[in-house]
């Protein structure tokens, strides 16, 4: 309740709600260990492979129940386990405010501090933004020492978890190597975002900063002393999907937060996704013989790739041309009810330089392939990526540091207009060019391109519910009741008369 908002603590200057613990309570971090997919996912992953149901759940657990699991390591466990878990008041409370600001420095920026190799002392500090701190209400409530860490504010916080390699199998069912499962940190760091002059940290994004004095703390109510800068605790990301469903089963997650508090989350979420991740564009419209020539530019303006982490997102372009009396001619990436991609191969789309059939759908996303190159849908079979077009961040090079585990992967790697502008690397944009027949069509045409994204693919989905345990089979219906609609990042509208 300390970092609750009050008449006088934690607003800003026009009186806006700051509170810290009703920002995060409804995030995915917060949420982390209640998360119904992520519950399937781990329970498909045993049955799939119960000879290492011991490793996965360690692995999964160690960043989605990180003080739960610290604990009991602590107390002298070998591994943490769902029904430990299940037990702990602890690993109910997800990614908590106690776990990352008691993350010390000492292995930043080293391949030791990934995968959930976080390092926490057993000292009681807590480490915060300021220099000038006041720490007896929190030494005597509950006792934490609250000292500045510059650590706190550094990309490298967010990577010891955020930068995952999981073990994979070979075909024997053993541990054969390691693989880059989610690296967004890896990407930031071959970006413009991690130079100097262009510095942005993933606090700066996914922690919207104010630079005003706020009174970070409502205890005690004559303390007086405001800090700044202020970073609200939004923890903003892009899965609307999983959100949207845990505000909707509140009851049935053991959620304990308003409709109303996950409405402002999803809310960000959308206006994230919409404004500040990716953009479109339409640079030529040009007829050529009987045929509509259209280039579709789309461009990355985040740290890292979009789509980023889980490799179950996937961004792609709808686009569709319209004659004058609005008859579709051309649709390209059109979708059903379910949120389900009309047209896609029978395993998965190529990366396209040329489009010139409604069937070819340009979709930037990550494929997962076994040992042997076979496509899976399995986290523990995960050796390599078949394809990996996920628009890179600006500035990415293929020589570029960590690359080899961010590399393009697939015919994106050999498109001279993916990642590629007037010859040169790390333009973070790709080109698509269409190619629509005209023939018999009146004009004036309306083009319309659409980016549109989605946090969990069908496909995946439908991998996942041909597995029978309870958390698939509660997701399953969950998922059933919910809206799986992408996300509109963002349109243009253009009309040609040729």
């Amino acid at each position: 309740f300390c970092h609750t908002s009050s008449a006088t603590a934690l607003i800003d200057s026009e009186g806006n709600d700051l509170s810290i613990a009703d920002d995060w309570s409804s995030t995915m971090m917060a949420n982390s260990f209640r998360d119904p997919l992520f519950r399937a996912k781990v329970e498909s992953e045993m049955s799939r492979n119960p000879h290492l149901a011991d490793v996965i759940e360690d692995k999964c657990l160690t960043c989605h129940t990180p003080m739960g699991r610290t604990q009991a390591i602590r107390d002298g466990g070998e591994s943490y386990s769902l029904s430990a878990a299940e037990n702990s008041e602890l690993a109910w409370d997800g990614v908590s405010c106690t776990l990352c600001h008691q993350i010390q420095g000492d292995n930043f920026g080293s391949k030791q501090s990934f995968s959930g190799n976080y390092l926490i002392n057993n000292d009681r500090k807590i480490f915060g933004p300021y220099k000038q701190v006041f720490p007896n209400p929190m030494i005597n409530h509950v006792n934490y020492l609250p000292v500045y860490g510059e650590q706190i504010d550094r990309p490298e916080l967010c990577a010891t978890c955020h930068t995952l390699f999981t073990p994979y199998i070979d075909g024997d069912g053993k541990i054969a190597g390691k693989f880059p499962e989610q690296t967004p940190f890896l990407e930031w760091l071959n970006s413009t975002y991690s130079s100097s002059e262009n510095y942005q940290s993933c606090q700066d994004c996914h922690m919207p900063r104010i630079d005003e004095p706020v009174k970070i703390t409502n205890r005690p109510p004559w303390y007086q002393v405001r800090q700044t800068p202020f970073w609200k605790h939004h923890f903003i990301g892009g899965n609307k999907f999983v959100l949207t469903i845990m505000r909707d089963q509140r009851k049935p997650l053991g959620i304990m937060v308003s409709e109303a508090q996950f409405e402002r989350t999803i809310k960000r979420t959308e206006e994230r996704l919409g404004q500040e991740t990716a953009g479109i564009s339409i640079s030529r419209l040009e007829q050529r013989g009987n045929r509509l020539m259209v280039d579709v530019g789309v461009y990355n303006k985040t740290g890292h790739k979009f789509p980023t982490g889980f490799p179950s997102r996937r961004a792609w372009i709808h686009l569709s041309v319209a004659d004058a009396q609005g008859r579709v001619i051309f649709e390209s990436g059109s979708y059903t009810s379910q949120g389900e991609i009309i047209g896609l191969n029978d395993s998965y789309e190529p990366h396209y330089n040329l489009v010139d059939s409604a069937e070819q759908i340009q979709i930037y996303e990550s494929i997962l392939g076994d040992i042997s190159g076979t496509q899976t849908y399995t986290l523990l079979q995960a050796a390599t990526y078949l394809k990996d077009n996920r628009l890179p961040p600006k500035g990415y090079l293929k020589s570029g540091p960590m690359a080899e585990f961010t590399t393009i992967q697939g015919d994106a790697a050999t498109d001279n207009n993916f990642n590629v502008s007037d010859n040169l690397e790390g333009s973070g944009a790709d080109l698509v060019t269409y190619a629509i027949l005209t023939d018999g069509v009146r004009y004036p045409l309306t083009v319309k391109a659409e980016l549109l994204y989605q946090s969990s693919n069908r496909r995946f989905l439908e991998n996942l519910f041909t597995d029978d345990t309870p958390a698939v089979s509660q997701f399953k219906q969950m998922y059933h009741d919910s809206d799986n609609l992408p996300v509109v990042v963002d349109s243009t509208v253009l009309d040609w008369n040729k």
